[in-house]
């Protein structure tokens, strides 16, 4: 793989979410005709900005558009994705990991027919996984990936090695943050750490928590800016949710929020991106290497 200078690179403002020329999705296929699943991990530099929210909700907005979706709580040992969902495992990752089932075993069907791969809570050894055993659980989940058409993945938060591998595993990945100074510059430290190592696409941003349009752009305008300077690249801002007092009602009521509220502000936004990932193009033929900025 041949290394491309910081300079050259640059990446289209969408990027497909599926590479390679037999597994492509044309214009005006029916969804779920393409043979190699969307892959999209969703990653933050700081705890608390509504990642595995998001993840549980974008999940039912997929199975709702009539895909089959495959969820992996990748907060390896502080799970919450299956509390988003409505969920109580009885097992999880640490009894795949421990030898004693296999992710078919652990499985659990949600809202919609989701399917979730439940973390582990409170286990420390999953926080600090060896390469070995990692890499094992990762290259496990093809055969899993491969039948289903979305593979969404909720990284821990920061950029510890595990959350950093998990989301390289994936085609897409998103950053998500909010517009607090804190939020930022973590978001802006994951973008740096990712541009750094192999990955399929240049990583996207979504903005959570705004309040009003106004705040959103200048958000968006300036970690782009940020990384401009820095990084030689412009990340796309895929997205904006608005802060929506909803969305923690539905938290409480342990019920995604696009199925509690459909109308909120926060669900249509979603919506929007739900759309907008599920919009294929063109993919580059080969895999972006990792570049280091200078900062």
């Amino acid at each position: 793989m041949t290394r491309q200078s910081p300079d050259r690179r640059r990446t289209p403002a969408h990027l497909s979410l599926i590479h390679g020329t037999s597994t492509y999705r044309r214009p005006g296929e029916p969804i779920g005709s393409f043979r190699e699943p969307i892959s999209l991990s969703v990653i933050s530099g700081k705890g608390g900005v509504g990642k595995s929210t998001l993840v549980a909700n974008l999940a039912v907005l997929f199975a709702r558009r009539g895909l089959k979706v495959l969820v992996l709580d990748g907060d390896l040992s502080l799970a919450n994705v299956d509390l988003l969902l409505g969920l109580v495992p009885q097992y999880n990752l640490w009894d795949v990991v421990s030898g004693k089932m296999t992710l078919d075993d652990i499985i659990l069907e949600g809202p919609h027919g989701i399917k979730l791969l439940p973390a582990a809570s409170g286990v420390e050894d999953m926080a600090n996984l060896d390469d070995y055993r990692r890499e094992v659980l990762i290259r496990s989940l093809d055969d899993l990936k491969s039948r289903h058409d979305v593979f969404l993945v909720d990284t821990g938060s920061g950029i510890h090695r595990q959350n950093i591998r998990l989301a390289q595993a994936t085609r897409e990945i998103l950053i998500l943050t909010t517009p607090e100074p804190t939020a930022f510059s973590d978001a802006y430290a994951t973008l740096k750490v990712l541009l750094s190592r192999p990955i399929w696409n240049a990583p996207r941003l979504v903005l959570n928590r705004v309040r009003n349009g106004a705040e959103a752009r200048r958000a968006a305008r300036r970690i782009r800016s940020v990384a401009q300077h820095f990084l030689q690249m412009k990340p796309e801002v895929l997205g904006m949710i608005p802060e929506d007092d909803l969305v923690l009602r539905s938290i409480h009521a342990q019920e995604p929020f696009v199925d509690m509220f459909p109308k909120s502000q926060a669900a249509m936004a979603l919506e929007s991106l739900a759309d907008q990932l599920l919009h294929v193009e063109e993919p580059p033929r080969t895999r972006l290497p990792g570049h280091v900025g200078v900062a």
